[in-house]
């Protein structure tokens, strides 16, 4: 039972997640594990793998390593 109540956690916080971001232009996947993996499956099933610009496996991050990961990712995309 705990492994069912689990996935269903998972699965609302997925929803919320992909709620949050459905209008963005471009998506970055980054961080530890495999739920990067699994929120790209979502994203997908959910007609927005065209905004997905990247997924990268990464350890723990401060806030600001967060950001600056995120502003060099896209000021090399320009």
């Amino acid at each position: 039972m705990p492994t069912l109540i689990m996935q269903l956690q998972c699965r609302l916080a997925y929803d919320a997640v992909i709620a949050s971001i459905r209008d963005a232009e471009s998506i970055l996947i980054f961080g530890p594990g495999e739920a990067k993996d699994e929120l790209k499956k979502r994203l997908e099933g959910n007609n927005l793998s065209g905004s997905i610009v990247g997924i990268e496996t990464v350890d723990k991050m401060t806030e600001r390593q967060i950001a600056v990961k995120i502003r060099h990712h896209f000021a090399e995309s320009r």
